[in-house]
């Protein structure tokens, strides 16, 4: 606990109401409070000790710079508040502040500079997002708390995705190898409590119908021997408001997939899709083409993302499930992984 004494002695010296006035504008590093204060930095680490031991300023180490920003006691806000009004009339108050904006500006040139020059070859020093598989994890925030079907789930690199959001993941292929796969990387993610896996065909599951809030078919629909029952089926899965995704190939020419890859369909156009969707009795909110992504070395496919929504029905023509059937939706459905 830090006396009143130690606190107030902190603070009875210029330059230390300097130093607390600018960190409280914004969090800064050394360097840029001895631009600001046009001190050397000795002096101005001299006088920044006393604030941080007692918890006026607190510190982050960004690699080899340390940051300062407000610590505990300038977190009260009537403490902070007060002090904020008698910094105010401190005669370089105006002048820090605006050395401050300036410190702030010149971060922000610099990170301009750089976009500025690359801009047009930022693919050749780095990916989105810090990378794609990063970018996926945050579009998987998207579908917090709710109940998601994927289907053709594949080793489950999208299934372990949404569960660290999704309330439960209904993971589905026909393939026992897969959904072992699936169960080992989800016990080693820690969410193998939040997915169940079946095996089974994209066109016949064991799930109850409208039990989903979201269906995925995420590179799984060209796989299908008759893609519009698997589109019927996700259909069929989702409650009224629910979403169908799908993600695939765009129509190709490349046959030697149907070998090498098992594909039974060389991609799809975007008007079987949509008249797929539509006979299933979905809403088509959103069809579109995406960038063309390099394959196999040999040629580069195109894929498409599609969106249907399943219509709410009027009050006049819903039917009220019993308790008992609620209790039962998705009860025989495989064991958590």
């Amino acid at each position: 606990m830090i006396s009143p004494l130690d606190l107030f002695r902190a603070l009875s010296d210029e330059i230390r109401l300097r130093l607390v006035h600018a960190v409280m504008i914004s969090e800064l590093s050394v360097a840029e409070l001895v631009e600001i204060l046009e001190l050397p930095q000795s002096t101005i680490s001299r006088h920044l000790k006393p604030l941080r031991d007692t918890g006026l300023l607190e510190t982050r180490r960004e690699g080899t710079s340390i940051y300062y920003r407000p610590g505990e006691v300038l977190r009260d806000p009537s403490f902070a508040a007060l002090l904020e009004k008698y910094l105010a009339d401190l005669k370089t108050a105006a002048r820090d502040a605006q050395s401050v904006r300036d410190a702030l500006d010149r971060r922000r040139a610099k990170s301009r500079e750089f976009f500025d020059n690359i801009a047009g070859r930022y693919s050749e020093w780095t990916q989105p997002g810090g990378g794609w598989p990063a970018l996926a994890a945050g579009l998987a925030a998207g579908f917090m708390d709710r109940t998601v079907a994927d289907l053709g789930c594949g080793d489950g690199t999208l299934a372990i995705l949404l569960a660290y959001y999704a309330r439960c993941v209904y993971a589905v292929d026909q393939s026992p190898a897969m959904l072992r796969q699936v169960c080992a990387r989800a016990r080693r993610a820690g969410v193998e409590d939040r997915i169940r896996t079946a095996e089974g065909d994209l066109e016949r599951t064991t799930l109850v119908s409208a039990s989903c809030d979201d269906v995925i078919l995420s590179q799984a629909l060209h796989h299908a021997a008759r893609p519009a029952h698997a589109i019927r089926e996700a259909a069929r899965l989702l409650k009224p408001g629910g979403r169908l995704i799908v993600l695939d190939l765009a129509r190709h020419d490349q046959e030697w997939v149907r070998i090498e890859w098992a594909d039974q369909w060389l991609g799809f156009e975007e008007k079987e899709i949509r008249d797929w969707m539509e006979v299933a009795g979905l809403s088509v909110q959103h069809i579109r083409r995406l960038e063309p992504a390099t394959g196999s070395g040999r040629a580069e496919f195109s894929a498409f993302i599609a969106v249907g929504l399943k219509p709410v029905p009027s009050a006049a023509s819903t039917k009220v499930r019993s308790s008992s059937t609620l209790r039962g939706v998705n009860h025989a459905f495989q064991e958590n992984c």
